[in-house]
Order: structure tokens, then C-alpha cells, then sequence
């Protein structure tokens, strides 16, 4: 049999050439066997998610059998293999830096891929009900598609305080910078989106349950809490465009790179 890798190539090469109904069922073939590998490794495992998004929207059968496979997996979960793949846990995940990949995680994903945040909000509410210790601990994964869903009364029960990590964010700012050189993670950055996230949630909360008043008292104590004024205007930009902060980390490293090569 060829090797994952000789596949993968494959794969890609029938993709690109349009050749969709021969990629599928490698791309199948591919994620059932790293559903059965011992500790699979992430970056494989990301490949063949990638790729099956770009055969899905290109490719109406490859979105369908997206469907099929995410409600397997989803029955997969409640049923308790809670985990994606194989695991020793006598062993240490040698090379896995990612640790194990929650079936859960794998299913919103998924659902990313196929637009249906419904099917995450109704997957979390299932586990909320039999098994609230898993939904605590995919709680945080799970909270936009809730919200989306206009649960927020489950989603309410599940969030944290939004400014829990005002603090901390402040406090790394005065060693770390907004934006790092390339090649260097940009903390810092990732910090406060992940706090613009936590008050952009709660603010959604509050406005679906009738207190919009106190949901523009909380986006407005965000930037007021930040500790310099190049947090406060990308804390505000990212609260009125998701995603802003990631466009800002990709410019700036793009720049810094051209600048490194004309040097």
C-alpha cells in the first residue's frame, strides 16, 4: 500500500485537477485511517480536514459525505469515545504537542466547514443534559454556535466572567509586544482576542436576553480596561469586526518579512 504521504500528494494533484469524484473516496479513506492510527498526529489529521473543506465546496458529494461522517461522529461521541483516534495512555504522545483531539472538537469543525452552528449548539445541549462534565470542558468551543442558536440561557450558564483576564492581558503587555517579530507567537495578541471573544459573547448574551444597555456598558469597560492605547483601538476593531486582530498579526508579518528581505 502507498505510504500517507505518497496519498496525500494524490489527493491534492486529483483536486487541483478537478478529477473530484476520484479524490473523495481517498479523502475518505484517509480520515478512516486516522481514526484508527495510535496517537494521530495533528498536522496529518489537519491536512485531510483541509482538504476535505476545499473538495466540499467545490464539490457537492464531498459536502454530502461531510454530513454522513459528521453525524457518525457525532454518534460516536455520545455513545462515549469521547477522543479522535487511537490512544495509549500508558504512553507518553511522543511528537503530539497537541495532545489528544477531542471527537468533539472535530465535530464543530465540521460543522464549520458545512455552515451548520445549529448542529453544535444542539450537540452541546445534548451533553448538557447527559454528560455536563464534557460540556464544561468543550464549553468554551462551543458558546458562539449556542449563541448563535439563541440559547442564551444555556449559553449564560456555560460563560465565564468576561473581563476574568483583563488582568493578565494588562499585565503582559509590559513585557510582551503586539506584534512579534516572524517565526515568534504573538501571545500577546492572542490574549486579548481571546478576551474580545469572551466580552463579545457576553455581550451577545445579554442583548438576547433584553439588556442592551448593560451589553454597551461591557463593550465599552473592555478598551476603557486596557492598559495602552494601541490594545484599546485593536480591542475595538476586533469587537466590530471579528477577526480584524488576525488580519492585523498577518499584515504585520508580512510586512516585517518584505522588510527582511530587502535588508
Amino acid at each position: 500500500m502507498p505510504d500517507i504521504d505518497s496519498r496525500s500528494t494524490r489527493l491534492i494533484a486529483l483536486r487541483n485537477e478537478g478529477r473530484h469524484a476520484e479524490a473523495l473516496p481517498l479523502l475518505q479513506q484517509l480520515f478512516a485511517e486516522a481514526g484508527q492510527t495510535l496517537n494521530p498526529a495533528r498536522s496529518s489529521y489537519f491536512m485531510i480536514m483541509l482538504e476535505w473543506k476545499f473538495l466540499a465546496e467545490a464539490y457537492a458529494p464531498a459536502y454530502a459525505a461531510l454530513q454522513a461522517e459528521r453525524d457518525a461522529q457525532i454518534q460516536l461521541l455520545l455513545s462515549g469515545q469521547h477522543d479522535f483516534g487511537r490512544h495509549d495512555s500508558r504512553a507518553p504522545q511522543a511528537g503530539n504537542t497537541f495532545g489528544r483531539r477531542s471527537r468533539f472538537s472535530l465535530i464543530a469543525e465540521m460543522n464549520d466547514t458545512l455552515g451548520d452552528a445549529r448542529s453544535t449548539a444542539e450537540l452541546f445541549a445534548q451533553l448538557d443534559t447527559c454528560a455536563p462534565e464534557l460540556a464544561r470542558q468543550y464549553a468554551w468551543q462551543a458558546l458562539p454556535a449556542v449563541v448563535e442558536a439563541g440559547n442564551f440561557a444555556l449559553a449564560q450558564r456555560y460563560h465565564r466572567a468576561p473581563l476574568e483576564h483583563l488582568d493578565m492581558v494588562n499585565a503582559l503587555s509590559a513585557s510582551l509586544p503586539l506584534f512579534p517579530a516572524p517565526d515568534t507567537a504573538p501571545r500577546l495578541a492572542a490574549e486579548l482576542m481571546n478576551l474580545v471573544k469572551d466580552v463579545r459573547i457576553a455581550a451577545a448574551i445579554l442583548r438576547g436576553q433584553g439588556q442592551a444597555a448593560e451589553a454597551d456598558a461591557l463593550c465599552a469597560a473592555l478598551p476603557a480596561g486596557l492598559a495602552n492605547d494601541a490594545m484599546r483601538a485593536l480591542a475595538q476593531r476586533e469587537l466590530d469586526a471579528p477577526g480584524s486582530i488576525t488580519a492585523e498579526l498577518v499584515n504585520h508579518q508580512m510586512a516585517q518579512e518584505q522588510q527582511d528581505q530587502q535588508t
